[in-house]
């Protein structure tokens, strides 16, 4: 099957009734929102200080680094998330802020090339801590914002900055006897590397990258020497999750050569990256490392995923734990996580041709991602739990990371301008394009112009997906012989087809309705979707869901409310062989359907704490939300999986 690419930006433009209201929220309110938050304008929220880190680096203003070591990042994924915005909307006001940043950037960066004010504003040995320091995670995320707003922009100012600093981290580390020979602590330069490759033609960006990959996990261990060399030097010993996990290094998927890695371990975000640099650098150059990704993949999605598409059940180290323990309490699910989820399932997807990887793109998107951001655009979820009891995660210490409420702005920020970054490129999720072949990833409404069959050929989707399972396919302009490839949904029990308002037989293989012909302008294709509500169980092998099970409905998994069903959520019961119908949702919840199932109430108030007693039923109706929506309204109690009745 040959390799399906994204849609650049500017080819995509989404007019959705669902989607459309998020973008122009992150447009218009979350990019001004974090702006000022990383300005410290922001009141009663956590300082960034980020850009005084970069005004103190340019000598503008006196003072010193404050905050996490990869605070530089967050500016680099807004500048990112920025550059999404201007390529399919045009704004010479936020492009002059851009420009304002780009020239902080451009100060801060070292006569060699070197950039992170961490390391400079601290006076600290540059690549001296390559395992906690997160050096090539900051200079990796700049890449990825300096190759975006060069498409957006056609501007070479921050681009010149990336290879600048990449050219360096070239002359420092690689194979060559006279280079170090680590590899990040912190996967994320290998996305970067991979895309300024792709942008500039040089060819060394790809070789860096496969060689990080390559030599991680080695043995003797790079960061042992590393630790020798920081005592050789009187440095203070580093220890960061050394022995999180199985075996040494395993936190941070260094414990093996990263093609004898059997199992996803340590910390999921950093995890998810790597994945997706290896199906990148691999696709370019090496099959076994795709072979390797799409391994990791599978013990990810069939033993390690939450039904919500979230993944990192372990608060400590924000870590995978082991398959099948996916507690719903004192998970950690970062938002972080489920979008380098995303970013892997649409590589695999791309180079494999496979459905079932978009499926697992859409689970995490509607769900974890949406859920990471408020309604409003200004508050965020780092952790997306299943289930949420406010007073116990206020009064247990290892549920502190648990919020009942989205907040705004963390000391730690990485989510906020990663789910800004998203939503404003969310256009390029929906198509992949190869020579004759467009497959449509996400029914979303859109228009995209692409080239296929050697000829330009505009495609418009329209429908109502999420509520009724409904999508069109326009050829709008263009005309052409290639295939269109329809996902048809693994939640879906049945589909219905038409091509030009007639009726056809809808073959699914390999998750894809497929379709080659001849394609004129007017033609269209109509697919409607089984959306009927369905309640899903879990393997036996998960503890915590025993006996349980969650609703869902289409993409979306839902929830139940304390706001909705009153306190004490673990006493409902309810009925998965009873109706289910459909609710209209308040407006300020957006245009998915609300659910109602019949069920009961269970009580032993009053009575002492153990007894014979046995509970008292009330019967009762359980009304669900989307789990993206939960904690919009007021603060309580949430839960995914309740109990069987």
């Amino acid at each position: 099957m040959p390799k399906l690419n994204p849609l650049p930006l500017r080819d995509v433009r989404i007019d959705d009734p669902f989607w459309t209201g998020r973008i122009e929220t992150a447009r218009k309110t979350s990019i001004d929102y974090m702006w000022r938050a990383l300005n410290d304008e922001v009141e009663g929220v956590p300082p960034s200080r980020c850009l005084q880190n970069f005004r103190i680096a340019c000598g503008q203003e006196e003072g010193e680094f404050y905050g996490y070591r990869f605070q530089d990042s967050d500016l680099y994924k807004w500048l990112e998330a920025v550059a999404y915005s201007l390529e399919t909307c045009p704004d010479a006001a936020l492009e002059a802020r851009a420009e304002e940043a780009i020239a902080l950037i451009e100060g801060a960066q070292q006569e060699n090339g070197y950039l992170n004010n961490n390391v400079t504003l601290r006076g600290l040995r540059p690549w001296g801590d390559v395992m906690t320091g997160h050096e090539m995670y900051c200079a990796g995320h700049l890449m990825e914002a300096a190759v975006a707003y060069k498409k957006a922009t056609g501007k070479d100012n921050l681009l010149g900055v990336a290879c600048r600093f990449a050219d360096h981290i070239d002359s420092v580390f690689g194979p060559e006897e006279c280079k170090m020979h680590g590899y990040p602590g912190h996967q994320e330069i290998e996305l970067g590397l991979y895309k300024l490759y792709r942008v500039t033609g040089e060819e060394r960006y790809l070789k860096l990258a496969k060689y990080l990959l390559d030599t991680r996990g080695h043995q003797p261990y790079y960061y042992d020497l590393e630790s020798e060399q920081r005592a050789a030097l009187g440095e203070p010993p580093v220890k960061y999750f050394r022995d999180h996990g199985p075996e040494p290094y395993s936190y941070q998927q260094a414990h093996a050569p990263v093609r004898e890695q059997a199992h996803a371990v340590g910390h999921a975000v950093r995890e998810v990256y790597m994945l997706s640099g290896m199906v990148d650098v691999g696709d370019a150059c090496d099959d076994t490392l795709m072979e390797a990704a799409q391994r990791l993949y599978d013990d990810i999605e069939g033993t390690q995923m939450y039904v919500t598409g979230g993944i990192g059940s372990m608060g400590d180290g924000e870590a995978f734990s082991f398959p099948y323990d996916l507690p719903n309490d004192r998970m950690y699910n970062e938002t972080c996580a489920s979008i380098g989820l995303m970013m892997l399932c649409q590589r695999l997807h791309g180079a494999t041709g496979e459905a079932g990887y978009l499926d697992t793109l859409e689970r995490a998107l509607y769900n974890t991602v949406l859920a990471g951001v408020s309604m409003d655009g200004t508050g965020f979820f780092y952790v997306n739990p299943m289930e949420v009891w406010p007073e116990r995660s206020q009064k247990r210490h290892d549920l502190r990371d648990v919020k009942e409420v989205r907040q705004g702005w963390y000391g730690c920020a990485c989510c906020p301008p990663n789910v800004l970054r998203t939503l404003l490129g969310l256009g390029q999720y929906i198509y992949a394009a190869g020579d004759d072949r467009v497959d449509i990833g996400l029914y979303i409404n859109s228009s995209a112009t692409l080239t296929l069959g050697g000829g330009e050929v505009t495609l418009r989707q329209r429908g109502d997906y999420l509520r009724q399972g409904k999508a069109s396919i326009t050829v709008e302009q263009g005309s052409g012989t290639f295939t269109l490839g329809l996902r048809a949904p693994q939640w879906c029990h049945g589909v219905n087809l038409t091509i030009n308002g007639r009726q056809m037989a809808a073959t699914v293989a390999g998750g894809f309705i497929t379709l080659k012909r001849d394609w004129q302008a007017g033609d269209t294709v109509e697919v409607a979707f089984d959306v009927s509500p369905a309640f899903v169980r879990c393997d036996d092998r998960v503890p915590f869901n025993a006996g349980k099970v969650a609703l869902t409905r289409g993409p979306l998994v839902y929830c139940v409310e304390q706001c909705d069903n009153g306190a004490k959520l673990w006493n409902l019961l309810v009925n998965p062989t009873g109706a289910v119908s459909e609710t209209a949702l308040p407006d300020s919840l957006g245009l998915a359907t609300g659910l109602t199932a019949s069920g009961a109430r269970q009580s032993l108030e009053g009575a002492p704490l153990y007894t014979e007693d046995r509970p008292a039923l009330a019967e009762t109706a359980l009304r669900y939300v989307p789990y993206y929506c939960w904690g919009n309204r007021e603060k309580g109690e949430m839960m995914v999986w309740v109990r069987e009745r």
